[in-house]
């Protein structure tokens, strides 16, 4: 054992100075997996874009991410639901979390696409034992020539007013997304698994219960989709949304095509979007002095969502107001007239307007 550790010595030595010797060379790789892309981005631009500049295929690892509660208990009222459509994304809906390779690709000519390296535990889910990840491969346009597909980032809420934290900038990309292999559970998807140890298929990190599970290493699975009713049917009876046996397959990289159809930016941007958190908090904001600028957004006075086994409504009103139509990503802020920025029930409220409301608040208590 010192004799090892003593031979790792010179190699650390000259690592320290700079690139290791003795290891130069082409990297083997890993897996290459096959991508056709069809369609017409003619009629599918955006009306200020007057051509496709360089498409690109980029390997996107996804997140683990849960929806806020808002997004997904049913709408009290038709101004809840149009604030819900507009400012919440998908709540089966592919979220990215790594953009991994990238390469050219050119529409109706198949592309090979090569990793040669294992993607990192940050985007593994699942315990030492069995643990896996799920990529979309997406196609864009890249705009700023980076190689690299941006991701942007939903919006953040307005300016308070003094001592309150500034508004944070929305991190737009210029890149326009025009497909996807895997958009949604609620659709079919084709998407590059990659499985270390056993598998567990009671795990709810984008679930294929009814089918195989991912082969160990990597591959390409296949699934029909769900509907949303038969997801939310299924998690709150405690189990997991069954797909069509008949819709799954499972296969080795070498062994299949993935294929990607052009689709319109609008219909597939949200795979682009990564998310500030994932475990479904909310980020609650005091009403400023002044009425912010509500122009292009959707605003709804609603009660707070309520776990009550009796089914009763939260006695606080809030008023929720969604991102832009013309924004890139959806997102929500939610106003209370009490409470805390990481939870509106706190003992000891960081603001009180209750007994004051701004002039400008519009829902009553």
């Amino acid at each position: 054992m010192k004799r090892g550790l003593l031979g790792l010595a010179p190699l650390l030595l000259v690592a320290s100075c700079g690139q290791l010797k003795g290891f130069e060379g082409e990297v083997t790789p890993l897996a290459t997996f096959n991508v056709v892309f069809t369609g017409d981005l003619v009629p599918l631009r955006p009306i200020n874009v007057a051509g496709v500049h360089a498409l690109r295929v980029a390997l996107i690892w996804g997140a683990q991410w849960l929806t806020e509660p808002f997004c997904v208990l049913p709408a009290e009222s038709d101004e809840a639901a149009a604030a819900i459509a507009a400012g919440c994304r998908d709540p089966f809906g592919f979220v990215p979390n790594v953009v991994s390779i990238g390469a050219p690709i050119v529409i109706g000519e198949p592309t090979a696409l090569t990793l040669t390296q294992l993607p990192a535990a940050d985007v593994l889910v699942g315990d030492v034992t069995a643990r896996v990840a799920y990529g979309s491969l997406v196609v864009f346009d890249d705009r700023d020539d980076s190689g690299s597909l941006e991701l942007a980032m939903k919006f953040r809420s307005f300016t308070d007013g003094p001592g309150e934290l500034p508004e944070e900038s929305f991190a737009p990309s210029s890149d326009i997304i025009y497909g996807a292999s895997f958009v949604t559970m609620t659709a079919p998807d084709q998407r590059v698994a990659f499985r270390e140890g056993g598998f567990d298929p009671r795990s709810a990190f984008y679930p294929r219960a009814g089918c195989e599970p991912p082969l160990p290493g990597f591959s390409v699975v296949a699934a029909g989709g769900f509907t949303a009713q038969a997801a939310l049917t299924a998690l709150l009876g405690g189990g997991l949304p069954q797909e069509d046996p008949g819709k799954c397959d499972v296969s080795a990289p070498a062994d299949t095509t993935i294929a990607i159809e052009a689709r319109a930016p609008r219909d597939v941007q949200e795979v682009g979007c990564a998310e500030r958190t994932n475990d479904g908090s909310v980020r609650y904001r005091q009403p400023p002095p002044a009425k912010p600028d509500l122009d292009g957004r959707v605003i709804a006075c609603a009660h707070m969502p309520s776990f009550d086994p009796s089914g009763g409504p939260s006695g606080q009103v809030q008023l929720v107001v969604s991102s832009r139509v013309s924004e890139r990503c959806k997102g929500l802020t939610h106003y209370t007239l009490r409470g805390c920025f990481e939870d509106v029930n706190c003992a000891m409220p960081e603001w009180d307007f209750t007994a004051s409301p701004p002039d400008w608040w519009p829902c009553n208590q």
